[in-house]
């Protein structure tokens, strides 16, 4: 296979070199055709030129005597006297053409004749012999100097034009001759690739169109082996491979048969529905759980509505939908009966991350649910049954401090004082809980209004002044440039948020520190953010930040944990969300989103918590 492309792009490039070597030998022949234009003839044809001009302007100086300007004549004599005598020089070592160096001797020898003759014209005093002697002789002698050196100027001039000609002539010669190398190259060319057709492309042609089954999943293909060469080689090669892919097949499959069984198998052995999918969101399989809840619902292999959006939204490359609140819990009536399951969406990706299926998970958290409600009622009942006795201590602990029923020891007015201080840390944490319960209960009302994003940054920042001074940390607002949207809240909560979060920043903040508190546009809304200057948080701890009584181990405890729990509520009741952005040792970032204010005032029942009407307290989640 070699030999033959090689003996077919011989005859290219033996045609190659041969155009390469006229090219150079037409290129020299132009080079030395441009040089007599440029340096030989044009170099005399300027030197006659200048001798002209030079020879008049002399011949003018002699006319200035007869009109009585001698010093201006011999000053104008001597400055082109040089100039004519310069380029006569160079036209006498410039003789090229036949005639030439005649023509040329001749205008040195009528030089020097001028040049003496000069001298006696000036020398005579009688204007009128001067005058004879001008029209006599020097004009007649200044005329043949002019005209000789008009014959150099035009025997030049001639011979560029005749070797323009002749440039001209060569020029098309090679364009006929390189036309004529085309046409040969394009032939050549051409047979040659009808020769590869022949002997190659053929065979090609079969191997494409067995690999083309072979692709398609047709493993029972043999090429024939019609020759020793490269394409003989390649064919063997290629029903190698052929073989080994029906082998590995094999196996393969048997390995999947086995694979899809342990699969069945266990997923068979989940309590929980399991629906798999394509990427189409067609189900290809699903476990007994799930096989028996889609019959009860009359849905056979199709989808829940209630969570093809998530389905639709993994499938279209977003992130697996994987929720741990029941708030997001699924109801249906399989058996007409009330069945909650908590959806979880997960995406089935290739090693590239392309998504080809995925898979819905159904976790039956009916009775999980159940038993939150119950919790959280339970927590709401004895919170406020705990408040109306708590009540009282605290007055009582009050008027006993105020002595107005005796007066007290220091010993008893100690005591006093450490009772009155857990009594207020009981009932903060009493009215913490009945603010969870309502706000996770949803039951409670709160009325929507417009504030700008700065109105909201500015407040937040004047209610925490106070603590900031006392710790010595300094609030910073930064707003981004350009006016900001209207955002939907309700004030007194969002600046529960804002003051927990401004609080705790403060809090872990060292003194001299700063607090940022920035707003910015983010996605149809405004990203609040608090940024402090303290040791951070490890990630290991940040995704149970915002649960309830949890705090960071190791960290101070003071209250009962529920300060983030109650801004996390708050905020998903504005229909926003709320998260942690941390480093270790720099600091924190406690961030939540609010949607933008499109409408009017309006009141939304069952989806906000009431208004919190005590101070705002800070978060015991320590970072």
């Amino acid at each position: 296979m070699r030999k033959r492309i090689l003996l077919g792009l011989l005859p290219l490039l033996v045609l190659l070199v041969a155009v390469g070597c006229y090219a150079i030998a037409l290129f020299f022949r132009f080079g030395g055709s441009i040089d007599t234009i440029l340096h030989e003839n044009y170099d005399s044809v300027v030197a006659s030129q200048n001798m002209k001009e030079s020879a008049e302007r002399m011949d003018s100086a002699l006319c200035f005597t007869l009109a009585g300007e001698r010093d201006r004549a011999l000053k104008m004599y001597n400055e082109n006297l040089p100039i004519f005598e310069r380029n006569l020089d160079a036209e006498l070592n410039n003789i090229t053409l036949p005639g030439e160096q005649e023509l040329a001797f001749k205008v040195r020898d009528l030089h020097k004749q001028y040049v003496r003759k000069v001298d006696a014209f000036l020398a005579i005093p009688d204007l009128d012999q001067r005058r004879a002697m001008y029209f006599g002789q020097m004009l007649p002698l200044f005329t043949d100097i002019k005209n000789t050196a008009q014959a150099i100027l035009e025997l030049n001039q001639s011979n560029m034009i005749l070797a323009d000609h002749e440039a001209r002539a060569l020029a098309a010669t090679s364009i006929r001759y390189m036309v004529i190398a085309m046409v040969v190259g394009l032939a050549c060319a051409l047979g040659f690739a009808q020769l590869l057709l022949r002997s190659i492309l053929a065979p090609i042609q079969t191997l494409t169109a067995f690999a083309r089954e072979l692709g398609d999943g047709n493993l029972d293909q043999v090429v024939p082996v019609l020759s020793d060469d490269e394409l003989g080689q390649l064919a063997d090669a290629f029903n190698k491979m052929a073989a080994k892919l029906r082998a590995y097949r094999q196996v393969t499959s048997d390995e999947i048969l086995q694979a899809r069984q342990m699969t069945e198998i266990t997923f068979s052995a989940f309590p929980d529905p399991i629906i798999a999918f394509d990427a189409r969101g067609i189900v290809n399989f699903k476990n007994p759980a799930a096989e028996k809840l889609l019959q009860k619902l009359r849905l056979d292999d199709h989808l829940p509505e209630q969570i093809t959006e998530q389905v639709d939204a993994v499938l279209k490359g977003g992130d697996d939908y994987i929720p741990v609140s029941f708030a997001n819990a699924i109801c249906v009536r399989p058996d007409d009966k009330e069945t909650f399951f908590l959806p979880r969406v997960i995406g089935i990706r290739s090693d590239k991350g392309a998504i080809f299926g995925g898979a819905a998970i159904l976790q039956n958290v009916t009775r999980l649910r159940l038993v939150d409600e119950l919790k959280t009622n339970l927590v709401s009942t004895v919170s406020h049954e705990l408040k109306t006795p708590l009540t009282s201590v605290r007055m009582a602990l009050h008027l006993l401090l105020e002595e107005s029923i005796g007066s007290l020891t220091s010993k008893q007015s100690e005591l006093l004082l450490a009772a009155r201080d857990d009594s207020e840390r009981l009932l903060s944490m009493i009215n913490d809980l009945l603010d969870l319960a309502r706000l996770e209960s949803g039951t409670a009302h709160m009325m929507i209004e417009p504030r700008t994003p700065g109105d909201l940054v500015t407040s937040a920042i004047a209610a925490s002044k106070d603590v900031a001074d006392r710790n010595r940390v300094r609030l910073i607002p930064m707003l981004a440039e350009g006016s900001l949207p209207l955002v939907a809240v309700e004030w007194q909560q969002i600046s529960h948020v804002f003051s927990n979060l401004i609080t705790n920043a403060v809090k872990y903040s060292p003194p001299g520190g700063e607090v940022v508190i920035k707003a910015a546009r983010e996605d149809g809304g405004i990203r609040f953010s608090v940024s402090d200057s303290g040791n951070g948080i490890a990630p290991k701890y940040q995704p149970y930040l915002f649960e309830k009584f949890y705090r960071v181990p190791g960290a101070e405890r003071t209250g009962a944990g529920l300060g983030l729990s109650i801004a996390r509520e708050i905020v998903r009741a504005h229909h926003g969300s709320i998260g942690v952005k941390s480093v270790p040792g720099q600091g924190a970032e406690f961030y939540f989103d609010i949607p933008f204010y499109e409408g009017p005032a309006v009141l939304h029942p069952q989806s906000a918590p009431a208004p919190v009407t005590k101070p705002a307290r800070a978060s015991n989640t320590p970072h």
